[in-house]
């Protein structure tokens, strides 16, 4: 779908807050409610719109750990990357999961608790997915930007 210039107003608005009323959205963005109504509705349809999300602070609940892991596979066939990211999906202490290039495979965001936590977390689940080859570890020290808005 190619996004018109009033989507991206609209879906900017949405990503600053979700919980904007069609009355409020209209009033912002100089355009009826059924407008917006529809345009929402076909991005939904269109896959544009994924979803909507309450953003909780990491260390307001006690997920203070941040650690970034970087994963090699033995193999590269389907059937194991199929099985690693459903791992992946399955897993809540992973809360992205990229394949990337370069020196390794898969890149984790994994949050815990503890390091003790997140020590037991990659010795007893990740590495001992089948195809997992290593694992190796940057932990976070401080974080300085977190956003989930898109520079549309």
């Amino acid at each position: 779908m190619k996004t018109e210039e009033s989507d991206r107003r609209i879906l900017r608005e949405l990503q600053r807050d979700a919980t904007l009323t069609l009355k409020q959205l209209s009033e912002r963005l100089a355009m009826s409610q059924s407008t917006i109504w529809r345009r929402i509705q076909e991005m939904e349809k269109d896959g544009v719109i994924l979803g909507r999300a309450t953003l909780v602070d990491p260390l307001a609940v006690g997920l203070s750990v941040c650690v970034f892991v970087n994963v090699n596979m033995t193999a590269h066939s389907t059937e194991v990357r199929s099985r690693f990211e459903a791992f992946a999906q399955s897993a809540p202490e992973i809360v992205d999961c990229y394949s990337v290039t370069g020196a390794h495979d898969y890149t984790l965001i994994v949050r815990t608790r503890t390091v003790e936590e997140f020590e037991t977390f990659l010795m007893k689940q990740v590495l001992s997915q089948p195809g997992v080859a290593t694992a190796s570890s940057n932990l976070a020290l401080r974080q300085h930007k977190r956003s989930a808005v898109l520079p549309i």
